[in-house]
């Protein structure tokens, strides 16, 4: 499992926010398809959390890996102990 225990940011925002300046890492065809999948997926399960599309958005635009995106779901929602 990835460790999320060691990223530069102080929080998720900050992390996010980073993330969506960078060059995308996919074609717009690719982040097409991607959307396409999470649009399904969303609407199949009722998801329309604005805040839930806005982190799906990181993985559409090719703005982080899956495995980045992963441990940045990690961090945004493990509580800190």
């Amino acid at each position: 499992m990835p460790d999320s225990s060691h990223t530069p940011f102080d929080n998720a925002d900050a992390w996010r926010n980073a993330a969506m300046q960078r060059t995308s890492l996919c074609d717009a065809a690719e982040s097409d398809q991607r959307k396409i999948l999470a649009d399904d997926h969303n609407q199949k399960e009722g998801i329309c959390d604005p805040d839930v599309l806005a982190d799906q958005m990181l993985y559409i635009l090719g703005k982080m890996d899956v495995d980045e995106y992963q441990d940045y779901l990690l961090f945004k929602h493990t509580p800190a102990t």
